[in-house]
């Protein structure tokens, strides 16, 4: 009977492994790290998950991991991955920028098309990610557009992300006065400012200046072939802190530092919403 057990063990692994793995992309001759969620099913459409800015990777993994395999639990394949550069993918952060993550979003969607053809594609960026989304989306790439937390522009986001390392200064080198605006005249000027363990270039700066957000307000994009649609997705409490980071924390009752829930949270009221917003958008494109 244990012999049983342990072969069905061994047979739901297998099926979790088929479901659910890592590879790698050759992106001009950089290994792009990526890891697809496979549905049952065949897929009703394909995600492109497009993730944050480099600091806030660390951050935001989980409940990114958590959305991805949601996702693949109600019919949806999905690919996420780490741009050039960042996270488990090759390359010196410092020798990358803006358009360099761009092209790889645009190599991972070629992938899609490869592996899964005829099949509607869903672009969603968190943060930076929205951003390289938009353009994307803009340049007539993907059916769907969703967007959480996008910043105004590339240099808007740059700008905040800088907090990060004025907090390393007031506690590691209080003697050291620098402003946020003499940091951007340094890389203005062709230094490079180290941000949280990365080096921030030039090339990165002025790349983030060509990456504005489109008006949230427009929801429709149609042509006479097909129509496409996006939106900018409102997030609930729980979710807007986890992905986000915005607002006090909710996880912790006011005054005493003790949490109220688990550090990962029920986030299913957002994914519940943003599904069905996927939902109703795929039948509107197939009765177009």
């Amino acid at each position: 009977m244990q012999e049983d057990v342990n072969l069905n063990r061994s047979h739901k692994l297998s099926e979790c492994e088929k479901l659910e793995f890592a590879d790698y992309l050759d992106v001009y001759g950089e290994q792009l790290y990526y890891v697809r969620h496979r549905t049952v099913k065949p897929p009703k459409a394909c995600v492109l998950l497009l993730g944050p800015f480099v600091s806030e990777r660390p951050h935001r993994y989980i409940p990114w991991v958590r959305w991805a395999r949601s996702l693949a639990e109600n019919g949806y394949d999905v690919l996420r991955f780490d741009y050039r550069g960042c996270g488990e993918s090759s390359g010196r952060f410092e020798d990358f920028s803006f358009i360099s993550w761009k092209e790889d979003s645009i190599e991972c969607l070629r992938y899609i098309n490869q592996v899964t053809p005829n099949v509607p594609v869903v672009l969603h960026g968190l943060g930076m990610g929205a951003l390289i989304a938009d353009q994307i989306f803009n340049d007539n790439m993907g059916n769907l557009l969703i967007m959480w937390h996008p910043p105004k522009s590339g240099r808007d986001m740059l700008y905040k992300q800088l907090r990060l390392r004025l907090a390393n200064d007031f506690v590691l080198h209080p003697l050291q006065k620098k402003t946020r605006d003499e940091y951007i005249s340094e890389i203005e000027d062709g230094l490079s400012v180290e941000v949280e363990g990365f080096l921030w270039t030039k090339k990165l700066w002025d790349d983030a200046d060509k990456f504005l957000l489109s008006d949230p307000t427009i929801t429709e994009m149609s042509d006479s072939k097909e129509l496409r649609l996006r939106i900018v997705s409102q997030l609930d409490t729980y979710s807007s802190h986890m992905f986000g980071g915005v607002g006090p924390n909710p996880l912790r009752q006011p005054g005493s530092g003790r949490p109220l829930r688990l550090i990962n949270p029920d986030l299913s009221s957002t994914f519940h919403d943003v599904i069905s917003w996927l939902e109703n958008s795929l039948l509107q494109i197939r009765t177009n």
